[in-house]
């Protein structure tokens, strides 16, 4: 056990009354209700710091949350405020902490402890081969939408339909071929924890034997499995403490479910709640404008935010001739923010979905103002990056098992998944790397067909042949791996109508070529190697944050807080979104608490924007009218516009009627 402090902390003078009675309460379950801004962070810090000065041991302890910010940013303060290395503490995400399980126990199910994690560009690609493998076509299917379905199946939240017998044959060979590949994606990060725990009941002794003290922070943001998994380990000490806001539950579409809440209070019946509704952060009206629309849905903890802060700024409301209007606007008072000494970096631009993002995006480039766009890829998680970079390992590196299976049928090359199968168990049983039972298999006795023998002996020469070039320069070798692969010819057969999405990959690798050659050339005697291992281990570039605006979406900014904050778009058939409600009118409630956390993003100052007219994905110009949910907020909250939203809301509804009519007419 920890040695606890001879002097202890006074919860109560670093807490307020809510937060330290929620802090003390270290033994069984506990459910803490914390809304926007309330100072969970805070308390879940000290909470912690308790438990160790009480003698709980640190390695007892799994804090969990949803970002690896929020988890980092948890252990330092923790280490900063009891000044100790706690090196045993874990305080981590649920997908690092079940990648951690993995690690240690994978192999009782089958796999190789040395498995690769894919993400959702690796599964697309994967799917992509697993069609072709079943003799169907790559065009005839909707990648995202087979990878979002094959995600609902693979964790129950949807069944197979008995007439879609082609995709059930793609499903089943991507399971295979992930199996086969020794993949695993990020929903197998929960799914495979738990199933160690029911096909190996000592793994789930030891994992609770571990930890007996369980924190989950973001709880209405946990899913289904999530709460399963999290919820079998707790339920032999019962030492868990949940905290959440189900206003703020806005993740649905991807699993999350705030009527865990509801599960939580029925499997831990003896559970003590605590509430935390004192906010720290948005000035009075700017709660005020949050509290007002909220209480709209009704299936909901009752809880109101406040603040000492009382009044602060009024709300803006902005009308704009068009949306492009209104980017140029909300850029040109950004610029003011920072000419008055506010950091980019506490500045957010906040919209409903990634689409109306471009148009800001180009316009802040515009006008010179550096931009972090919330949720952008990196340039080397990009498919087309990862795939040369991966030829490079295997020439760096022939033993790299991993880089091999990425691009030994990427592209296709006739080197299905039993090849690899039979590859991988004769690397198993001679106890030598991939390449090795490669050399092996391609002999006269490997025992494969003919067919496989020879697809695989091209292969290798391949990776021969490019090795040779090793005196040559990197951006000759990449080049001669794209002409030798066929890879712009497969990339043209993934996307036959689009050679712009095509040229745009291509592109991509010349970029890489071009920045590898430029890390040779700026850094003394350094080598292509060093390149690849740099990129490996922190990325090609660092970004300053703090020097430029954030532009993101709403669902991205949850978790964040800035002094301004400007929304972007708010008009109907944007926030709510159309297409949630045309799925089914209940999403109304999950639309409204995506704009109640966009309105508790605010610190100091909130402005809302809107446009008169929008330009569809046609090119043409369509009227729009405000959000209904603008007529939820009173209007003596609200200052630059002479008339309430109401009254906005019924003149552009009549504008648009007439503009109906004559389109009509004519």
């Amino acid at each position: 056990m920890a040695t606890s402090s001879s002097v202890k902390t006074d919860l109560s003078k670093v807490l307020n009354p809510e937060q330290a009675a929620a802090a003390a309460r270290i033994d069984g379950p506990v459910l803490i209700i914390a809304g926007a801004g309330s100072g969970k962070t805070r308390m879940l810090t000290y909470r912690i710091a308790h438990m160790l000065e009480e003698g709980i041991d640190e390695k007892d302890i799994l804090a969990l949350t949803f970002t690896n910010k929020a988890a980092k940013e948890m252990s330092e303060r923790i280490r900063g405020l009891l000044r100790k290395p706690l090196k045993e503490l874990t305080a981590t995400t649920f997908h690092s902490f079940g990648l951690g399980l993995l690690k240690q126990y994978i192999q009782h199910l089958g796999y190789h402890n040395d498995f690769t994690l894919y993400d959702t560009n690796d599964n697309d690609a994967l799917i992509k081969n697993c069609i072709v493998a079943c003799g169907y076509q790559i065009p005839d299917y909707n990648i995202g939408t087979l990878r979002s379905l094959f995600s609902d199946l693979k964790t129950g939240r949807r069944r197979m339909e008995s007439e879609d017998g082609a995709i059930a044959e793609i499903y089943k060979e991507w399971l295979l071929t992930q199996k086969a590949y020794n993949v695993v994606d990020f929903d197998d990060l929960i799914l495979l924890p738990l199933r160690l725990f029911q096909e190996k009941p000592w793994i789930l002794e030891k994992v609770q034997e571990r930890y007996r003290y369980i924190m989950i922070d973001e709880f209405q943001d946990t899913s289904l499995l999530q709460y399963r998994f999290i919820s079998t380990i707790a339920k032999r000490y019962r030492n868990i403490a949940v905290v959440g806001d189900d206003d703020q539950s806005i993740y649905s579409w991807r699993g999350a479910n705030y009527e865990n809440i509801l599960e939580f209070e029925k499997d831990f019946p003896e559970r003590v709640e605590f509430r935390l509704e004192r906010n720290y952060r948005s000035t009075g009206n700017i709660l005020k404008a949050a509290n007002a629309l909220i209480v709209h849905n009704t299936e909901r903890k009752d809880k109101k935010l406040w603040t000492e802060e009382e009044g602060g700024a009024a709300i803006s409301i902005k009308r704009h001739r068009s949306s492009e209007a209104a980017a140029y606007w909300i850029a040109s008072q950004v610029r003011s923010d920072i000419s008055n000494g506010v950091k980019p970096g506490d500045i957010g631009v906040l919209v409903r979905t990634n689409s109306l993002i471009t148009e800001l995006e180009n316009i802040f480039t515009e006008m010179n103002i550096p931009t972090r766009i919330s949720g952008g890829k990196s340039f080397f998680d990009r498919r087309e990056i990862r795939d040369i970079l991966c030829y490079l390992k295997v020439l760096l590196n022939s033993h790299d098992d991993t880089s091999l299976l990425r691009i030994i049928n990427t592209p296709r090359r006739g080197i299905g998944r039993t090849t690899v199968e039979r590859l991988r168990a004769d690397a198993d049983r001679r106890g030598t790397s991939l390449y090795e039972a490669m050399e092996h298999l391609t002999g006269e006795s490997g025992g494969l067909m003919q067919k496989s023998r020879d697809a695989l002996r091209r292969f290798q020469e391949r990776i021969v042949s490019w090795k040779a070039l090793s005196d040559k320069a990197p951006s000759h070798i990449i080049e001669r791996i794209v002409e030798d692969t066929g890879y712009e010819g497969m990339l043209a057969e993934e996307f036959p109508d689009s050679p712009k999405s095509v040229d745009y990959r291509m592109h991509g690798i010349e970029i890489l070529s071009t920045r590898l050659k430029r890390f040779i050339d700026e850094h003394d005697g350094a080598t292509m190697k060093d390149y690849v291992n740099a990129v490996s281990l922190i990325g090609d570039e660092s970004d300053d944050d703090e020097k430029k605006v954030n532009i993101m979406t709403m669902h991205a900014s949850k978790g964040l807080e800035f002094i301004s904050v400007y929304l972007a778009g708010i008009e109907d058939d944007i926030i709510p979104s159309k297409r949630a409600l045309e799925e089914s009118e209940k999403n109304i409630d999950e639309e409204r608490r995506l704009f109640y956390v966009a309105i508790t993003r605010a610190r100091k100052k909130l402005v809302i924007n809107y446009s008169d007219s929008r330009i569809t994905r046609e090119g043409e110009e369509k009227m729009v009218i405000p959000s209904r949910f603008l007529e939820e907020i009173p209007a003596e909250l609200f200052k630059n516009e002479e008339k309430s939203p109401e009254q906005l809301r019924k003149e552009q509804a009549a504008m648009l009627r007439k503009f109906l009519d004559k389109a009509r007419s004519s």
